[in-house]
């Protein structure tokens, strides 16, 4: 994978002295840089040619912003009436330099720019209050809901400060979500078993047609083992998995594969989920990745709007790879994502109807196979 390179820098004001700032601009001195007030990319008559795709040029400029809000949120799968985890997002970078065809990001965020909030100071202060306030509960949080956890870090090296903050919590663990192979800067982090590093998985086949700019599937792996050795634990989200003609073959050789090549012991946790989308996100698809087939198969509208596979079709899928994962990896702790109670019955061994119950069942195996005391 290629290393990001932006085109130019654009620093809030409020941010312009923060150290974060000055190492990143120091190492991009050769980048135009502006400094604003009140950054609006709808607004910036500088815009690249308009001709060219926005949501591709503006990825080529970073916006080093000041966050006034909330950093740390609940799940938005909290709020569909599925079945949620309570995991717990935290905001650090918005937009992601991979081109995934099938991304939600194309159609939900505002801005096609990548923003990276600069004052992480502040931003990591609010997780400490939030996690500190429970401390008898288990807080799991990801950085992969609006960006890639790594893909950037080469670059903005935000985890060298991140994941040192999480090793010092004693309740709350960290999942970094990626499709890279960014790992080589984060193995003498000292993390004190509070990070998961966790890998998206696709068969070869859709990592080749729809995941572009991501590591190889097999570079992804070799990732994996490479924290391993570093004492980091590993999960694996087959999210989202993607109905295609060889779809059984390709997801019962990828597990087979990932089960080959990772020790079962490290795994912290799969999570399995198919292709659900918002109904605009399927033009974008069309224009900018005229190539893509993820919309082949046969979808129904649900209740929060996103568009799935039907339900028969979707339960087979899952049926199919938790199988595979159980055949060969029984101990391994599986979930769904974003599912309701019905097709937890019809697919997983055990079926939990609450949030709290699947909080309760995913916090209580990590702290059993992975925890001494907590």
């Amino acid at each position: 994978m290629n290393s990001y390179v932006p085109e130019k820098i654009i620093v809030d004001r409020a941010v312009r002295n923060d150290p974060f700032t000055q190492n990143l601009l120091e190492k991009f001195s050769d980048v135009p840089c502006e400094i604003l007030e009140n950054y609006s990319w709808h607004k910036n008559e500088n815009n690249p040619d308009p001709a060219k795709n926005p949501l591709t040029e503006g990825k080529k400029i970073l916006h080093l912003k000041y966050f006034a809000g909330n950093s740390i949120k609940s799940c938005p799968g909290i709020t569909n009436g599925a079945v949620c985890c309570n995991y717990f997002t935290l905001d650090l970078i918005e937009n992601c330099p991979l081109e995934c065809s099938y991304c939600i990001l194309q159609a939900f965020l505002n801005k096609p720019v990548i923003t990276v909030h600069a004052n992480l100071a502040e931003v990591l202060n609010q997780v400490r209050q939030h996690v500190s306030s429970q401390p008898q509960r288990l807080f799991r949080v990801g950085t992969g809901e609006h960006s890639d956890s790594l893909a950037l870090d080469p670059v903005l090296e935000i985890n060298k400060q991140v994941v040192p903050f999480f090793g010092e919590l004693d309740n709350a663990i960290l999942e970094l979500k990626t499709k890279s192979n960014h790992v080589d800067h984060l193995l003498d982090l000292p993390h004190q078993g509070n990070t998961v590093i966790a890998w998206s998985l696709n068969p070869p086949y859709i990592v080749e047609q729809e995941e572009h700019k991501t590591a190889a599937l097999h570079e992804r792996l070799q990732a994996a083992c490479k924290v391993l050795e570093a004492g980091y634990k590993v999960a694996f989200h087959f999210d989202p998995m993607i109905y295609y003609p060889d779809w059984e073959n390709g997801y019962r050789q990828l597990v087979h594969q990932l089960l080959e090549t990772i020790p079962v012991a490290s795994i912290a946790w799969i999570s399995l989920g198919t292709l659900r989308y918002i109904p605009k996100l399927k033009t974008m698809v069309e224009e900018r990745f005229p190539k893509s087939t993820i919309f082949l198969g046969e979808f129904i509208q649900g209740e929060d709007g996103k568009m799935r596979y039907l339900k028969k079709v979707r339960q087979r899928m899952f049926q199919t790879v938790r199988q595979e994962i159980h055949k060969l990896a029984p101990q391994v702790t599986t979930y769904l994502c974003m599912e309701k109670v019905p097709v937890w019955q019809h697919t997983m061994p055990v079926h939990p109807t609450t949030n709290d119950e699947l909080d309760d069942m995913l916090s209580n195996n990590f702290q059993q196979q992975f925890r001494q005391c907590f």
